[in-house]
């Protein structure tokens, strides 16, 4: 007897739910029934909150009801009174008591009363962001620590407060985020995991002292940007954190003489990822992090100098299960050497080379065949197309993502090549590479059916993606500032039905017409990007938002022409107006 889906229990449908990939396809089947919209509200564990949506809702205690399982909420993008939302958190202990992490980034100022009154509610938050601060201060670290002493990530980063060293002996907590502050956290805090305090430019080397005496759990620390950061405050944290497997730094001198890195060797039972960038370093020291025997598997040397293939061969020998490899703007690192290199990273999983200007297609073509693990190339800004290079019948089915933006040289032929050895691909970046046309991103798609995420951002002699049989998995196309026409568009309508984003900023050639025709076509269409379109008129742009059921953001070719009014009406419709 056939059974019908109404009578499956709820648990069949949880795991039907819990399968999809993204959260479009989990909201539209919450539009199917009151049931399903139930179910699926249960199952949401993550909420963005932004001022449209206390506007229909009211205030969050209302929106919050109807998610009772949130694990996370992002405040990053909410604009309004802070403090009062969070007292309104607060108030709803009840439906937040499953929530483990927090984001309140990008606001002007620590909301320290809300803070403290969800503090006093919710025990159990563990993630914490409040990065990019207009101000952030030594006493706003206290509030936080008081607040949530049971606090396992917390990320401060790169607060906005104007520095200035010159005026440093006259400078105190008050205003800035100092070591006094840090200190007082670390005592507070010591379940810390993880810590983010990159951009923090009064903190010195007592900073990290006062982290590796009172955090014994620290696992990881962002340090990217503290001015006054040296050396000898990272060895201090190196010996004294036994569960450190995360160090990320920048802008640190570390001399040929380098006593105490020796200390590496007490970190071999942990560290796993080691990213250092824009800093002098010697092939001395990456000798000594080769002979530590650490248990790395991410390696970030990003911009750094004063190291030789000698040192980074060396460190590449001894760590041949590393996963990730970023070796940003090596100058040195020619097609031959990275195919010498190249042996020792059979277990790769992401490689990146930006920036690099001596690698060519070869490096591609070599990567592809010796890195049998290898999911995504990054060789933005080298050399690709300016030689020719034969691949051999090179073919890795495992390459998902490969990013060739700002490849002057890179033309048709060479971008057909790549498709052939990656047939698989789901992402490609060929953003500003100028000498492509639709020709080459027809010969793609014509290989690669499986692509996902296209981004053709200022390639100004692509009109179209070319005809041919459908992409039913492509959800993401960007296309800033190319020659997109109207006949583009239709091309991507009849083959690109999935679509989900399209970013058209800067398409001086797209018309209303040719809106309106993809957006009837692709119906799961959920972000529309038309800024600077300027053949596309408010007008055509209503018409177009309140024929489609399935549009979620639209920024307009102008903000200034949108009323409070207009945009509240956009907002009941389902659909955000934003400003990019």
């Amino acid at each position: 007897m056939a059974i019908n889906c109404k009578d499956l229990p709820e648990e069949c449908w949880e795991l039907i739910f819990n399968r999809l990939h993204h959260q479009s396809d989990v909201e539209s089947f919450s539009s199917v029934s009151k049931q399903f919209l139930a179910l699926t509200n249960r199952l949401r564990l993550h909420l963005s909150v932004i001022d449209s949506t206390l506007l229909i809702h009211g205030t969050i205690a209302k929106l919050i009801r109807r998610f009772p399982n949130l694990k996370s909420i992002d405040l990053s993008n909410f604009r309004g009174e802070l403090d009062h939302v969070l007292v309104d958190l607060a108030k709803s202990v009840s439906y937040t008591s499953n929530l483990e992490q927090l984001d309140i980034s990008n606001q002007k100022q620590l909301p320290v009363k809300g803070l403290k009154e969800l503090g006093r509610k919710l025990k159990g938050l563990r993630v914490l962001k409040c990065s990019d601060l207009a101000l952030l201060r030594d006493p706003d670290l206290c509030a936080i620590a008081q607040s949530f002493p049971f606090l396992e990530e917390l990320d401060i980063s790169y607060p906005r407060t104007k520095y200035d060293f010159s005026l440093m002996n006259r400078i105190n907590g008050d205003l800035i985020v100092t070591d006094s502050g840090i200190g007082g956290l670390s005592v507070n805090l010591t379940n810390l995991r993880k810590i983010n305090v990159s951009g923090n430019h009064f903190i010195t080397d007592n900073s990290l002292v006062a982290l590796s005496m009172n955090c014994l759990n620290l696992q990881g620390i962002e340090l990217e940007h503290c001015t006054l950061i040296t050396v000898n405050g990272i060895l201090s944290m190196l010996r004294t954190c036994a569960a450190l497997n995360w160090i990320s730094v920048s802008e640190i001198h570390i001399p040929r003489s380098s006593p105490g890195f020796e200390c590496l060797a007490a970190c071999s039972r942990t560290l796993q990822t080691l990213d250092v960038s824009s800093s002098t370093i010697s092939d001395e020291f990456l000798f000594l992090v080769a002979k530590a025997s650490l248990p790395l598997s991410r390696l970030s040397l990003c911009e750094c100098t004063n190291f030789t293939l000698s040192g980074i061969s060396s460190l590449l020998c001894a760590y041949r299960s590393l996963k990730f490899l970023s070796l940003v703007q090596v100058v040195f690192l020619t097609d031959e050497t990275m195919k010498d290199l190249s042996q020792y990273l059979q277990s790769l999983v992401t490689i990146n080379l930006r920036e690099c200007l001596k690698l060519t297609i070869s490096t591609f073509f070599t990567l592809a065949r010796n890195c049998p693990s290898l999911e995504t190339v990054k060789m933005e800004n080298t050399c690709l197309g300016m030689t020719d290079s034969f691949h051999n019948g090179v073919k890795n089915t495992r390459i998902r993502a490969v990013v060739l933006a700002n490849n002057l040289f890179l033309d048709d032929d060479s971008l057909a090549k790549v498709a052939l050895v990656c047939p698989n691909l789901e992402m490609l970046d060929v953003s500003s590479c100028r000498n492509l046309t639709e020709a080459g991103i027809a010969s793609v798609l014509e290989v690669c059916n499986q692509m996902r995420d296209l981004r053709l951002d200022r390639c100004s002699m692509i009109t179209h993606i070319g005809q041919g049989t459908e992409l039913p998995n492509l959800e993401v196309i960007s296309a800033v500032g190319s020659s997109l026409s109207d006949e583009g568009l239709a091309i991507i309508g009849s083959r690109c039905s999935r679509l989900l984003k399209l970013n058209l900023e800067n398409c001086k050639g797209v018309t209303a017409d040719g809106i309106h025709a993809l957006v009837k076509n692709c119906k799961s269409l959920r972000e529309i990007n038309l800024k600077n379109c300027p053949q596309v008129s408010i007008s055509s742009l209503n018409s177009m938002v309140f024929s489609s059921s399935s549009l979620r953001r639209v920024i307009p070719p102008c903000c200034s022409a949108f009323s409070d009014s207009l945009r509240g009406f956009y907002m009941h419709h389902g659909c955000l107006v934003s400003s990019g």
